[in-house]
């Protein structure tokens, strides 16, 4: 077994210690660069999504009643893309205790070039005061279409807009 002399040992120390803290250090230079807008919240207008939805079926659940809507068909338009909702498409409701919901909307889109979107989203819903609905909701977008792969990278947000007679969120990419 060979000794270490205390030369030796102050150089693996330093080398070790150089390794474990320069990634610490780089870390927070690179840190101190972020300014205050850097981490602001922005966004821009994306689509105006709205569906068309048929009667909902009851089912019972384990947290609260549990609707099942069939969504037949809608509209949406935005700067970069148009087209119809088609069938199959969806949402699972689940009605909390406290009368919220919570969304689990399932939807096919058919771009106005004949390209299909799917977009999934979880939300909450719930009757206000006055009686009006507030609903947020959170879209993921999937497509192989490579016009609209952007989407597959999408952060978005969207808020209801009452319309009567129909479902409608103002979609936002968030920035």
């Amino acid at each position: 077994m060979r000794s270490l002399t205390r030369r030796t040992f102050a150089k693996l120390s330093a080398a070790a210690a150089a390794t474990a803290v320069g990634p610490i250090l780089a870390g927070r230079r690179l840190a101190a660069s972020v300014t205050p807008q850097d981490d602001s919240l922005q966004s821009e207008f994306l689509i105006d999504l709205t569906l068309e939805a048929q009667s909902p079926h009851e089912v019972g659940g384990a947290g609260g009643g549990r609707l099942v809507v069939p969504v037949a068909g809608g509209t949406f338009q935005g700067p970069r893309m148009k087209g119809t909702v088609i069938t199959p498409s969806g949402d699972w409701i689940l009605e909390r205790p406290d009368g919220s919901r919570v969304l689990d909307v399932r939807l096919l889109l058919q771009t106005d070039d004949a390209q299909t979107i799917y977009v999934s989203w979880r939300g909450i819903a719930y009757t206000l005061p006055g009686g009006g609905l507030f609903a947020r909701i959170l879209p993921v977008f999937e497509t192989r279409a490579p016009r609209y792969a952007w989407l597959n990278n999408v952060i978005s947000v969207g808020v209801y807009r009452s319309l009567p007679g129909k479902i409608s969120y103002r979609v936002y990419k968030i920035l």
